[in-house]
C-alpha cells in the first residue's frame, strides 16, 4: 500500500513558525516589561525631584547648619504626588496603574524613602515593581522586579 505523502512536508514549516511565533511573542513580552520599568524609573525620579524642588529651602538651611534636620523625608507627601502623577490608585500596601479597560497593567509596593549618606543630599527611592504578564488575555504570571532610584544633588559656587 502507498500512502499519500503530500501534507507531510509542510508539518515541519508549521512547527517551525509556531516556535518562531512563540518566541517573539516572549521578546515582545520582554521588551513591554523593559519599557516599564524605565518608565517607571523615569517618573519617579522626576516626582523626586520636584519634592526636593518644593522642599528645598527647608533641605537646604538643614545642610547650611550642618544640623541635618532633614534626616527624615514626608513619605507620605512624596507618595501622594508620585500617585497623582502616575495616576496610581491604591490599594493596601501596593499602588496599582490601569489600563484603559481597567486591567491591571503595573504595580508597585510602597516606596521607601531616605537618604544615602548624611548631610549630604543624596537620596533614594526604593520599591518593588511588579509586572503582570498575560497570554490571550489570560494572567499567566507576574514579574517581580525590584528598582532604586537615587538623585544626588551638590552645592555649586
Amino acid at each position: 500500500m502507498l500512502k499519500n505523502k503530500r501534507g507531510e512536508g509542510y508539518i515541519q514549516i508549521c512547527v517551525l513558525v509556531i516556535v518562531l511565533c512563540m518566541i517573539m511573542s516572549v521578546f515582545v513580552t520582554f521588551a513591554g516589561t523593559v519599557n516599564v520599568v524605565r518608565l517607571t524609573e523615569r517618573n519617579t525620579k522626576t516626582v523626586l525631584e520636584a519634592y526636593v524642588t518644593k522642599n528645598s529651602i527647608e533641605i537646604y538651611n538643614s545642610i547650611k547648619q550642618s544640623t541635618n534636620e532633614t534626616e527624615s523625608i514626608d513619605a507620605d507627601e512624596y507618595i501622594s504626588d508620585l500617585a497623582k502623577f502616575c495616576t496610581f490608585v491604591k490599594s493596601g500596601n501596593y499602588y496599582y496603574h490601569k489600563d484603559a479597560n481597567r486591567r491591571t497593567e503595573y504595580y508597585i509596593s510602597k516606596p521607601r524613602i531616605g537618604f544615602t549618606e548624611n548631610e549630604r543630599l543624596r537620596l533614594y527611592v526604593s520599591y518593588t515593581l511588579y509586572v503582570p504578564i498575560y497570554f490571550n488575555n489570560i494572567r499567566i504570571g507576574t514579574a517581580r522586579i525590584p528598582a532604586t532610584v537615587k538623585i544626588n544633588l551638590d552645592e555649586r559656587f
